[in-house]
């Protein structure tokens, strides 16, 4: 059973935080969530980080993050029938393999605790397209 919060939760993608050092629009509108919200990370937000590190000692500057300062979601039973709901989903709207692995799993997530997914990839649109009511921000970089 998912724990119950007053402020909304964000669910953060790694295509949003993976910004976040480098882009003042990103970083800006995370904080701003951050105030708004709980910021939460789960098992594959944080290995989309991990498998971005450039070395040990980042991995270990990531994994520290990710435990210290992010909301845990976790997974379970539920999460499982969410990803194969969106799944289902997908193929009903011709688009069965419209959305990575990853992206599902996080979205599964995301609505077996009620969170609102934060990203920048185009796989969140599509998924909610299927599931109107996966809840989801898109943060663009000033670059686009």
């Amino acid at each position: 059973m998912s724990i119950p919060f007053t402020r909304p939760l964000y669910l953060l993608d790694h295509s949003a935080m993976s910004r976040y050092r480098t882009d003042t629009t990103v970083a800006l509108e995370i904080d701003r969530l951050a105030v708004a919200g709980i910021l939460c990370a789960s098992m594959v937000t944080m290995d989309e980080a991990r498998f971005s590190a450039r070395n040990a000692r980042d991995l270990t500057a990531v994994t520290g993050f990710y435990r210290s300062v992010l909301n845990w979601l976790p997974t379970d039973d539920a999460v499982e029938a969410e990803v194969e709901r969106i799944r289902s989903a997908l193929w009903k709207i011709g688009a069965g393999r419209g959305a990575q692995t990853t992206d599902i799993q996080i979205a599964a997530t995301a609505l077996r605790h009620n969170a609102i997914v934060v990203h920048n990839d185009t796989d969140f649109i599509t998924i909610a397209r299927a599931v109107p009511e996966l809840a989801q921000v898109r943060i663009q970089p000033e670059s686009g």
